[in-house]
């Protein structure tokens, strides 16, 4: 009897655990997807390019055939795009235009014909705007200089790296009276303006990109070349007569004041000179003389306070360019414009008061254009 009792219990134990999973399978029926849920082939190594204002999205084609078209999202999900699988081709590529300056995560989503929906595959970019154009400057101009020949180099400063500096551009009129464009990279330390007809003014930019991988070009706005004349090359240069130095030591040497360096010296004789001191320096060409730089000897006060300027065409007769005051106490270079712009061969310097009986400079340059 107690076995026909366990039996039944068991028996209606295993009757009712039946009926209470019909019970369950019938409440999840509904969310069930007959063969499983399907995710298309993901979008394969997606890379984000920068741009001006826009992006340049771009990815590997997955081999799922069944893809039909790719979405990308951005602006967490607030704006999208829609991308047809194109045929023939093993990666897509899409420009989005129109970007706010800002950093942007993009998601990339592929569907079927069906309406599934791949997993999102993010790529990171940044679209570049007014706020880094308006961060770029032109690459400095040291100096202009022209050589004997009348061609023209220009002396570079450093560029800003740092904001992704590529190149200068320079537009100038050549010698056929054509416009010409040359671009300098930062390679370039002094630029050579081939075939420029010195006699017209020149413009440059510089033209940056904000990241390896950017898709735009930025540039500067054109600017005119900051000198109305040029640093004359000191390559023919040579003195020709002067009044004295200490002694025949490279350190004291006259021709220091012709060598580009205002860190050397002339140094008139110590215990045997004084003022006026003088050089004569034959440019080696005829040029039209707009004006002289003078430096002192670098740290050194024992400059002149006052000095005369003279040019010649033939090293006889002399014109007179007047007198004029110098600052012994600083190392910059000082510009004096000479307004006549005489043509010249040659020029004196004439120092003609200071605080010793000698006298000792750094270096003098001469400003103008040659004339061929």
């Amino acid at each position: 009897m107690k076995n026909i009792s366990f039996i039944i219990i068991i028996f209606s134990l295993a009757l009712l655990c039946c009926t209470s999973c019909s019970k369950m399978e019938d409440s999840y029926e509904e969310f069930v997807v007959p063969g499983g849920i399907v995710y298309p082939g993901i979008a394969v190594q997606p890379t984000a390019y920068p741009g001006k204002n826009r992006v340049k999205v771009s990815w590997l084609k997955n081999v799922d055939p069944s893809v039909t078209h790719a979405q990308i999202f951005w602006n967490n999900y607030q704006d999208s795009l829609h991308v047809p699988m194109p045929t023939g081709t093993d990666s897509i590529s899409v420009i989005i235009d129109n970007l706010l300056e800002n950093t942007y995560t993009f998601f990339i989503r592929n569907y079927d014909s069906e309406g599934n929906i791949s997993v999102p595959v993010e790529a990171f970019g940044v679209a570049y705007g007014e706020n880094y154009a308006s961060s770029l400057r032109n690459r400095p101009i040291i100096k202009n200089v022209m050589d004997a020949n009348g061609q023209v180099f220009i002396n570079w400063g450093e560029p800003d790296l740092s904001k992704g500096f590529i190149a200068t551009e320079v537009k100038f009129t050549d010698m056929d009276g054509q416009e010409s464009i040359l671009s300098f990279d930062e390679t370039e330390e002094n630029s050579l303006l081939e075939n420029y007809d010195a006699s017209m003014p020149y413009q440059y930019r510089s033209l940056y990109t904000p990241d390896p991988l950017s898709i735009d070009t930025f540039a500067t706005e054109y600017v005119d070349n900051p000198e109305a004349y040029f640093l004359l090359d000191k390559t023919t240069f040579s003195v020709t007569d002067f009044s004295t130095q200490h002694n025949s030591s490279e350190a004291n040497r006259v021709t220091n004041v012709i060598d580009g360096n205002p860190g050397s010296r002339w140094h008139t004789h110590a215990s045997n000179s004084s003022y006026p001191h003088f050089v004569t320096v034959d440019m080696g060409y005829e040029a039209t003389i707009s004006g002289f730089e003078i430096f002192r000897m670098t740290d050194d006060d024992r400059a002149c306070d006052t000095f005369q300027l003279l040019v010649s065409a033939d090293n006889e007769t002399w014109e007179d360019l007047g007198e004029f005051n110098f600052n012994r106490l600083t190392n910059e270079g000082q510009f004096y414009e000479i307004a006549s712009m005489p043509k010249a061969n040659y020029f004196k310097f004439v120092a003609l008061t200071g605080p010793e009986d000698y006298f000792v400079i750094g270096e003098i340059n001469v400003y103008g254009k040659v004339e061929l």
